[in-house]
């Protein structure tokens, strides 16, 4: 029921590859005569994330079968059904370019959308100690909400008393080695300095 909650921002494509992905996307719909105009919708679906973009892309989807039965129905290219075919595809085409490249330099300009899982109390974004319903953080007060009053408001939360520090362990024979070994250097080395001194 309680998961890890909203992970950190992910990587967003570096300034050169987004524009390049942008071109890409923009002219594939023109370079195909409309009939890879469905991709720069897709596309666009996938990385804002948003149901009007999913719902335009199934519209735009529609329209394109649309136009293409009137191609495939022609029985010559002179034919009125080809004429009506190639116009639509060409007109949605240039629509689908323009509301990709709008829509898309829109979503780039945002700022990520980052939740704080902790609201108010200054948690970084991402994954951070676990917060149970009904439980505070130390040393916070409780917040007020709405017109009513909060009896526990100023009643500071007590602060958990600092951790015990563990007796030290034996060291290791080595350790001791080394540690003797040190003294006896130290000794000789302030010898040493009281026999320049002198």
């Amino acid at each position: 029921m309680h998961g890890p909650g909203y992970g950190p921002p992910q990587p967003r494509p570096s300034g050169a590859g987004a524009i390049v992905l942008r071109v890409l996307f923009a002219l594939l719909p023109l370079l195909s005569i409309g009939m890879l105009s469905w991709t720069a919708l897709l596309r666009l679906a996938i990385v804002t994330r948003r149901g009007v973009h999913w719902a335009l892309f199934w519209v735009q989807l529609a329209v394109f079968v649309f136009f293409f039965t009137f191609i495939v129905a022609a029985p010559d290219e002179n034919d009125w059904r080809m004429n009506v075919g190639m116009i639509g595809q060409l007109a949605l085409a240039v629509a689908t370019t323009a509301y990709f490249l709008y829509a898309d330099i829109r979503h780039a300009a945002q700022a990520p959308f980052v939740v704080h899982p902790f609201g108010q109390y200054g948690a970084p974004a991402g994954y951070g100690p676990p917060h149970l319903p009904g439980t505070r953080i130390p040393g916070t007060t409780a917040p007020q909400f709405g017109p009513y009053v909060n009896p526990y408001a100023d009643t500071p939360v007590p602060s958990a008393p600092p951790a015990p520090v563990p007796p030290h362990a034996p060291a290791a024979p080595r350790i001791e080695q080394v540690r003797a070994e040190l003294d006896e250097l130290s000794q000789y080395l302030r010898k040493g300095t009281e026999g320049e001194a002198r």
